[in-house]
């Protein structure tokens, strides 16, 4: 009736469709116009969506290939790590890592992988990390968000380092990719297993599809949902992070400071380290880097030691639990008060609160 066609359906769905307009028309008085169809639900342009890092004043030094200073940055000490680690390693549980891809052989990483994965941006099942050399956004950088997801899975690791970590790429190498792709990618992540679903990207647009996908992740198949608050200084909300089903990360740095380039707001959840993280880094090497989306993967793999802790326990009450265990920033952030969350995540507070010295956790 629109005069447009099907390009595909959405991997499990019922009735939900990417189509192409006409060329005559546009994509926004398309969307439009279908809202007022009584025989659809909701219609929208496919959004765009990023990773919030895809720049590369965010991206510092090569660590080079040895990753002892991984556990030595002041993350790994300011979150407990190392008295979470004595009780619990994230052994059980599966993280799915929605990013630009990964290094399959890196060798901090390769036996961390689950054998589910996919390219959903050359629909393939190799997700890796690719740098084709082009400047694709026309903004004056090459492959800025190359090495993104295998950074982002390295923290994962770092923090719950017997967790599983499930790689599937949504983003191209300067960080872009579309709301119609991560939604396949989330319901692949739950079809195949996903406990956790890692989403270091992010977009000012709101979408009905993603809401519509997160509210039957979370009801319906008892996945914690972590995404990036964003890194544009400001209190403007992003999505998914802002979605009521999700937690919303912004960053500090070693002081417990909001990060200059963060976003806040009364919709941030939580905080968490995310400048100058020391990580995995293609090829084979480890790097630095800052911003909103190395922050999100620390609560991933708390998300994931709670999980293996207490495999029981429902989606909505470890996010529940995450928020309610975290240490007040309100009074080292005096001007953004009530706008960092419930404060710093505390993974080796809430790990030892919930498991004692023999492994047993209640």
């Amino acid at each position: 009736a629109y005069g447009t066609s099907t390009i595909e359906v959405l991997v499990g769905s019922a009735g939900i469709y990417r189509l192409r307009v006409p060329a005559a028309t546009t994509a926004d008085s398309i969307a439009n116009g279908m809202q007022g169809d009584a025989r659809l639900l909701y219609a929208e342009p496919n959004y765009s969506s990023e990773a919030p890092e895809g720049n590369p004043r965010h991206i510092g030094s090569w660590g080079g290939p040895d990753d002892s200073g991984a556990a030595e940055q002041y993350a790994f000490d300011m979150l407990g790590l190392p008295d979470a680690h004595q009780l619990m390693r994230g052994q059980g549980v599966v993280v799915a890592v929605l990013d630009t891809g990964v290094q399959l052989d890196h060798p901090d990483l390769a036996g961390t992988w689950t054998a589910a994965r996919y390219d959903f941006i050359d629909d393939d099942e190799d997700p890796t990390d690719l740098a084709d050399g082009q400047d694709n956004d026309g903004d004056g950088y090459i492959d800025e968000a190359f090495g993104h997801g295998t950074h982002v899975s390295g923290i994962v690791h770092l923090t719950a380092p017997e967790a599983q970590i499930m790689p599937l790429r949504v983003l191209e190498a300067d960080g872009h990719g579309n709301i119609f792709v991560i939604a396949e990618a989330i319901q692949f992540a739950v079809d195949n297993g996903a406990d956790i679903i890692n989403l270091s990207l992010g977009s000012a647009q709101e979408s009905e599809l993603m809401e519509d996908i997160l509210k039957d992740v979370i009801e319906d198949h008892d996945v914690v949902v972590v995404a990036a608050a964003g890194n544009l200084d400001s209190n403007e909300k992003q999505f998914p992070a802002s979605e009521e089903e999700v937690l919303a990360v912004t960053s500090i740095d070693e002081r417990s400071r909001k990060s200059d380039f963060a976003n806040y707001g009364e919709w941030i959840d939580v905080a968490a380290p995310g400048e100058t993280i020391l990580s995995a880094f293609p090829v084979s090497d480890q790097a630095t880097w800052s911003g909103t989306s190395m922050a999100v993967p620390f609560v991933s793999g708390h998300a994931a030691l709670i999980r293996s802790a207490l495999p029981a326990m429902q989606s909505t009450e470890i996010m529940a639990y995450i928020r309610v265990s975290a240490q007040s920033l309100d009074s080292l952030n005096p001007s953004f008060e009530d706008e960092l969350g419930t404060g710093r995540i505390n993974i080796g507070g809430s790990i030892r609160a919930i498991c004692t010295e023999d492994g047993t956790c209640s």
